[in-house]
């Protein structure tokens, strides 16, 4: 990883459900977290992708993420998240998520990555 880069950020979802999700980072040096990302897919069409831009970030920052998934009970959800830069995937940087909703149809998943 270059750390003079900004990252792409790149979530797929791969299940019909309704998605709701947001991105946040912190740096070494910060008290708090920034919110850099959110968004939603309710698409018909898997998989769908999203990407956003973050950074650069140095050595040691975090990146948060949550995922709310909406559907139908007992559901199997699939979303898989990688970084990049320039386009090339980072080696030890790509995340799948495989469950199922619960009995109400919801699901979620929070991660936290540290970049080093």
């Amino acid at each position: 990883m270059d750390f003079s880069k900004p990252l792409t950020v790149a979530i797929s979802f791969n299940s019909p459900h309704a998605v709701a999700y947001r991105f946040w980072y912190k740096k070494p040096a910060d008290a708090k977290y920034t919110i850099f990302a959110t968004g939603t897919d309710n698409e018909a069409t898997n998989p769908s992708a999203h990407t956003h831009v973050v950074g650069p970030l140095p050595s040691g920052s975090e990146l948060v993420y949550l995922i709310r998934f909406s559907g139908n009970a007992y559901t199997a959800y699939d979303v898989e998240l990688t970084l990049s830069q320039d386009g090339v995937l980072l080696p030890g940087y790509s995340f799948s998520h495989h469950n199922t909703t619960d009995s109400d149809g919801f699901a979620q998943e929070q991660h936290t990555i540290t970049l080093v």
